[in-house]
């Protein structure tokens, strides 16, 4: 399998700047876990404004807008790796700042009562990292609340292709958050989307940006290799193939209790 690390941060900005006007379109899963993961931190938000939130890997803004349209805040700050600051502008009803860069590197120079991320920490090169990292940029009884993707994520395109992302299990991430935060919520669960052929899975990645993954040169040999494998392996009784997602989910709550 190819290593996490070996993932390219510049062919990721690169691919899901490709990806931008169809994303929102065919990233049904993942609007789905937007939903999802708002419904649950309505549960444990604070009554009132927020002072301050942080949404790291915005991407085109699927989870900016639920958390804008639901919480009030005097201070947003939104950051992508690609520049979608001018898309957000014309989707979020709030005001707020957009800082370009890498998430998993984000400057956190100040603290915020919530850090909320969707869809991105699955490319960071160290996601063991990311925990200690939010714990710099988070208030005391602060949020953290993430959506990504566990182990059986598209794994059919990984066992065919022997390329994809090495994801953490949601027992790792509750390991990594246990020591100085509570942790309110976890699931985890799989989704099998079915598609006409297996070109339309590819499509399918394509348009959601996943293939940036893929340092694959398709040839029509290899291309059609695909296909075979993937008929063989994953056709449904329905005689379209599935693709399987594995939605992941925490939130939790900064205790410093590991400062205590």
């Amino acid at each position: 399998m190819e290593s996490l690390t070996s993932v390219n941060k510049l062919r990721i900005q690169q691919t899901f700047q490709k990806a931008l006007n169809s994303y929102d379109e065919h990233a049904l899963i993942q609007q789905k876990m937007n939903i999802k993961l708002m419904m649950h931190l309505q549960d444990y938000l604070p009554h009132g404004s927020l002072d301050s939130v942080l949404e790291l890997g915005c991407g085109s803004g699927m989870l900016s807008t639920l958390l804008q349209k639901q919480i009030s805040a005097n201070y947003w700050l939104f950051n992508d790796l690609c520049d979608v600051r001018t898309k957000l502008a014309k989707k979020l009803p709030q005001a707020f700042d957009f800082y370009c860069g890498d998430a998993e590197h984000f400057p956190l120079s100040q603290q915020f009562n919530l850090i909320a991320s969707a869809s991105a920490v699955q490319w960071f090169h160290q996601p063991d990292a990311f925990i200690p990292h939010c714990k710099t940029g988070l208030k005391t009884n602060g949020l953290l609340a993430v959506a990504t993707f566990g182990e059986d994520n598209l794994k059919e395109v990984r066992h065919i292709t022997n390329i994809g992302l090495n994801y953490p299990t949601l027992s790792q991430w509750q390991n990594w958050l246990e020591q100085d935060f509570e942790l309110l919520w976890c699931d985890d669960f799989n989704v099998i989307l079915d598609f006409d052929t297996p070109l339309d899975v590819l499509k399918h990645l394509k348009y959601t940006g996943v293939t940036a993954t893929n340092q694959k040169n398709w040839t029509r040999k290899n291309l059609n290799k695909f296909i075979d494998d993937y008929l063989q392996a994953f056709s449904l009784p329905s005689g379209k193939v599935g693709l399987t997602y594995h939605p992941l989910f925490f939130i939790a709550r900064y205790s410093r209790a590991g400062n205590q």
